[in-house]
């Protein structure tokens, strides 16, 4: 399963997830813990340093936490909930492509040291054949 994919199911779930909880609606409560769970998603991309690998992911998750803290304030607490939801989709799909471009990155450096190791390892062959052949 490639790292895309991964990401899509991902993207996908939450975006279900969201829907779900926008059908079942707010009920007039302030969505207080989803906008938590918003600022923890932007904060764990943050810290998987979502800025540099998936700046507009970023980007929009503070916009729409932006707008969600607005909506609190004026009592549109369905409107909060959904731009909290959509903030932590694109908090955690910030995060996905973080690690991703991560995980590529060791993958091709491992990539460079085996092809170093078998260099070395084809140069060493070569002087035990010299050796041997003397």
């Amino acid at each position: 399963m490639t790292h895309e994919y991964r990401q899509f199911n991902l993207f996908k779930s939450l975006l279900l997830l969201s829907t779900i909880s926008l059908l079942g609606g707010c009920g007039g409560n302030p969505p207080v813990d989803r906008i938590s769970a918003a600022e923890q998603s932007l904060n764990q991309a943050n810290m998987s340093e979502g800025d540099t690998y998936a700046p507009l992911e970023m980007r929009l998750a503070q916009e729409k936490l932006s707008k969600a803290h607005d909506a609190m304030h004026d009592e549109d607490y369905e409107r909060a909930a959904a731009l909290a939801d959509e903030a932590m989709i694109n908090a955690k799909l910030a995060s996905a492509k973080a690690d991703s471009a991560r995980s590529t990155a060791k993958l091709e450096e491992l990539k460079k040291s085996i092809g170093s190791l078998r260099q070395e390892i084809g140069t060493q062959r070569q002087m035990q054949q010299i050796e041997e052949g003397r």
